[in-house]
């Protein structure tokens, strides 16, 4: 009978383990898509002398897309109130593409790379989410 017990702690506890490594691998993939994304749109910042143009307002209109699927899935997954800066941060972006403020454009892609950067280390597994 013990050895019963002893079975299902094991199995609860590879289950919980599974768990952890299937939350970092989704988690680290979805902030890595993320920070990639916004490293493309400096790189087309860089060869523009004016944000206003169509390139880089798809650019952000697909960052925002892949940000939104992806924050349905981290929900489930983070607290929601922990990466909900890099959604702000985008719709900032928005509102820099219209008045034409580089500056504040570009700080507030480092902000979203600041984000995404922290976060993966911030969230990633450990012994703590196991227990």
């Amino acid at each position: 009978m013990k050895l019963f017990h002893y079975i299902n702690f094991i199995l609860i506890f590879i289950v919980l383990i599974a768990i952890c490594v299937v939350e970092e691998v989704l988690v680290s993939r979805s902030l890595s898509t993320i920070h990639d994304r916004v490293l493309s749109i400096e790189k087309v910042v860089a060869m523009k002398e004016d944000i206003q143009n169509m390139d880089i307002v798809m650019e952000i209109e697909n960052l925002e897309y892949y940000w939104n699927q992806d924050e349905k899935k981290l929900c489930y997954l983070v607290n929601h109130k922990s990466i909900q800066e890099i959604g702000v941060e985008i719709a900032k972006l928005k509102l820099y593409i219209a008045d034409n403020d580089i500056p504040a454009f570009k700080v507030s892609l480092e902000e979203i790379k600041y984000y995404c950067h922290s976060y993966l280390h911030f969230m990633g597994a450990n012994i703590h989410n196991v227990l």
